[in-house]
């Protein structure tokens, strides 16, 4: 990941700044989905109306509910992502757009018409996912295409970034909601998720097609006009260059593809080393128990006698804002591996020191308020040093070892660990806190997966600051250890075609 760009002519590039942001709606459809239900799980109108009734007269939603309702969104973003494999690649990224947008609009209806039922209320989750899996699968590809060098790392680097800002929003706005007397105040947070999308309708007739997509269906003069709409701020731009990079690009993939098979994946040695780095970035990024604190944060919060949840839940996403910029700015200046074993070793620490507070807990099931505070303060801590290290970098480390003539394979089998790793996390969360009455002392199970995340960057993560794609090829092909990839030099004779081939895949790199 390049360091942040602070030179950037950002007035000759406004219209492609405009059209990442177009495109950039995806993450905040992400972001505000995610929390939004977070917090609409601990409001009592929401408990009354999807929950059980307890002995006391109060209602609680079942631990199954819980459960499901969290986790089968997943569901509909792993089949989203894998549907929009193929419509990309026959009808172009805005056809995308448009599908993952009605599929969230009509999500976001049915959920507000449930009223109650569960199935209606489950079917509307995995119309919300179908949207935000396609999304998700497709924009930053987009961004990468259409924005000019000069701006694309940052823009790239900064999608995580409005992904924070939303879910901020969608902390807010609950916090907003929470105290009104009526069905309405979780009704209103589901009814704002149809203005994102609503949005991107808006504005898709006005956005250009990929350039990269008309080139790949022979439409030459589609992509220079595309290239032209995009480039319009600059008044200088000639179109020739990129054309010619982007021409030269496909036509290798091409002819990389002619070697790209699945069975490779497994049978072909080195290419099962790129599947296992760029699917396991994915895996440690979910499997050290993050979604806990996102997707039960509120209801987690009222478990352990905290006075005002939805204030801390918005802290939450405040201290996020502040540590994904403070990553995205320093970029380069760490190093990875450093980064990732010393934040690693925090999350562990954090963890199994919640799951200690967690011991203290008495024979009715409270906790002293000073051992809540106690564990608040350590949910923070984690939530810093997992977006200061994996929760940033694994999507720039998954796309980095997604090299070679099977890239689109692996990034995809990569996108489904995630996928796959996060509906696991949220599905069995409730059961090991509630059913399996664990509490707190959950941690100590989220610290032990956290020793996943340990190994895989002690023995899987190298550094590639300044390594064009082409030069992680080659570490590959060369069996270099990753401890080696930082000083490793590609034989001099090699030099000069790594850097024509790097420059040729950093054209159009896709994230």
């Amino acid at each position: 990941m390049a360091g942040l760009q602070l030179n950037i002519d950002w007035k000759s590039n406004r219209r492609a700044i405009a059209y990442c942001l177009v495109a950039a709606i995806g993450a905040l459809c992400y972001g505000y989905d995610t929390i939004y239900y977070t917090g609409i799980q601990g409001m009592p109108w929401f408990a009354k109306d999807y929950g059980e009734k307890n002995a006391d007269g109060s209602y609680s939603l079942g631990t199954s509910f819980l459960s499901l309702s969290a986790s089968i969104i997943y569901v509909g973003e792993l089949v989203g992502a894998i549907a929009a494999a193929p419509i990309n690649d026959f009808f172009g990224r805005r056809a995308v757009f448009l599908s993952a947008s009605l599929c969230i609009v009509v999500g976001a209806i049915v959920q507000v018409c449930s009223f109650g039922s569960d199935p209606v209320f489950y079917v509307s989750r995995v119309l919300i996912g179908l949207g935000v899996g396609q999304f998700t699968a497709t924009c930053l590809m987009y961004i990468g295409e259409v924005a000019p060098s000069a701006i694309r790392g940052p823009a790239l680097m900064c999608f995580q970034f409005m992904q924070s800002i939303s879910q901020l929003v969608g902390a807010c706005v609950n916090q907003g909601t929470q105290s009104i007397a009526s069905a309405q105040s979780y009704r209103i947070p589901m009814c704002l998720l149809v203005v994102l999308p609503g949005v991107m309708l808006l504005c898709l007739p006005f956005t250009p097609e990929s350039p990269v997509w008309y080139m790949y269906k022979g439409k030459r003069e589609q992509a220079i006009k595309a290239l032209r709409k995009i480039n319009r701020s600059s008044r200088d731009y000639d179109p020739s260059a990129d054309i010619q990079a982007i021409d030269d690009q496909v036509q290798m993939e091409r002819e990389m593809a002619k070697d790209a098979t699945w069975l490779s994946l497994v049978t072909d040695p080195i290419e099962r080393r790129k599947l296992f780095y760029a699917c396991g970035a994915m895996f440690v990024q979910q499997i050290n128990g993050i979604q806990f604190w996102y997707t039960y944060g509120v209801v987690f919060a009222q478990s352990i006698g905290v006075a005002d949840p939805f204030t801390i839940n918005t802290i939450i996403y405040v201290l996020q804002i502040i540590t994904v910029g403070v990553a995205v700015v320093l970029g380069n200046k760490i190093k990875r591996r450093t980064n990732l074993l010393l934040c690693s070793t925090g999350i562990f620490v954090s963890l199994i020191a919640v799951g200690g507070l967690g011991t203290t807990r008495s024979p009715e099931g409270t906790f002293g308020r000073g051992i809540g505070i106690g564990i608040v303060v350590l949910a923070y801590i984690n939530i810093i040093f997992y977006n200061f290290s994996i929760g940033t970098l694994s999507y720039s480390i998954a796309s980095e070892m997604s090299v070679g003539r099977n890239r689109n394979k692996i990034t995809a089998c990569a996108m489904g660990v995630f996928f796959l790793t996060v509906w696991l996390m949220v599905f069995t969360s409730p059961y090991m806190y509630y059913t399996g009455n664990l509490g707190p002392m959950i941690g100590f199970v989220y610290g032990g997966t956290t020793l996943f995340l340990l190994a895989y960057s002690w023995f899987c993560v190298g550094e590639t600051a300044g390594r064009s794609n082409a030069e992680i090829e080659r570490l590959f092909q060369d069996k270099v250890p990753v401890r080696q990839w930082a000083t490793y030099v590609i034989p001099s004779d090699d030099v000069a075609v790594m850097k024509k081939q790097g420059t040729e895949d950093e054209q159009i790199e896709m994230a």
